[in-house]
């Protein structure tokens, strides 16, 4: 309980700097003009557990809920963190399996055209709940992984966006079994 604690004031004091950098955008000579953004995510996933240890499983309804950033570098090249509440997990594994993380996705972002863009980047979770205890198992409390997709700019404020991401850490520590998501998701910048 201390640990989910520690973890939600961290994500607390860290929107309230990205709050705080938004209000004097402009200022940075980055990009053309300098100006980032902050935004609202929201996503579905489909959820799964991949590895030589995992059988008889199938891909689990998951959500995803944060806030993301977009900061430019060239007109077309743009950082893109996000940080993230994850509902993942995987079926058919006794019972539904739950893991409950925040997720770090590092994203760079290239704009082929204004419109469509192409992501890729690192990601890194940090377990803060889950059900294993329901099956005697052990989890690890860190994720880290990668993750690729694309994505539609509709107007100025809203940004579609479709990512697949895997982990390369054994989520249960006994298992071969990795985090993989298919997400479908918006993000609303203001």
């Amino acid at each position: 309980m201390r640990k989910l604690l520690y973890l939600t004031a961290l994500a607390f004091l860290a929107i309230q700097g990205v709050q705080a950098q938004n209000v004097i955008q402009g200022t940075s000579s980055m990009g053309s003009g300098g100006d980032f953004r902050f935004g609202a995510k929201a996503a579905f996933m489909l959820t799964d557990l991949l590895g030589d240890g995992i059988v008889d499983n199938t891909p689990l309804p998951g959500f995803q809920a944060g806030g993301a950033m977009e900061i430019p570098i060239t007109d077309e090249i743009y950082f893109a963190p996000e940080a993230l509440f994850s509902l993942q997990g995987a079926g058919g594994i006794a019972d539904n399996l739950r893991l409950f993380y925040l997720n770090f996705p590092l994203m760079g972002k290239y704009h082929i055209t204004e419109e469509f863009a192409v992501e890729f980047g690192p990601q890194l979770g940090i377990l803060l709940g889950d059900n294993v205890d329901d099956f005697g198992l052990e989890t690890n409390a860190l994720d880290i992984g990668i993750g690729a997709g694309g994505g539609y700019r509709l107007n100025d404020n809203i940004y579609f966006q479709l990512r697949v991401n895997t982990g390369f850490i054994k989520v249960l520590e006994n298992v071969k079994a990795y985090n993989a998501a298919l997400q479908v998701g918006a993000i609303y910048y203001f």
